[in-house]
């Protein structure tokens, strides 16, 4: 039996629904997990203004370090 990729992962467009899923749980964790502050609002910044680079520093950057 050949190996077959899930469905999303089919066509280049499921690798962009994949990454606008994760562009936006980045934005949601931004806004309801970092405490109120002018480093807060230089995040959602950072994640809205530059969508894929941005959520992936974000997300190496807060969200491991905030896990770890």
């Amino acid at each position: 039996m050949p190996f077959a990729l899930p469905f999303i992962f089919a066509s280049p467009r499921g690798f962009e629904f994949i990454g606008l899923l994760f562009w936006i749980w980045m934005i949601y964790h931004c806004a309801t997990r970092e405490p109120r502050s002018m480093q807060k609002y230089l995040w959602l910044l950072l994640v809205v203004l530059i969508p894929d680079i941005g959520a992936l520093i974000y997300f190496f950057a807060r969200v491991v370090r905030i896990r770890g």
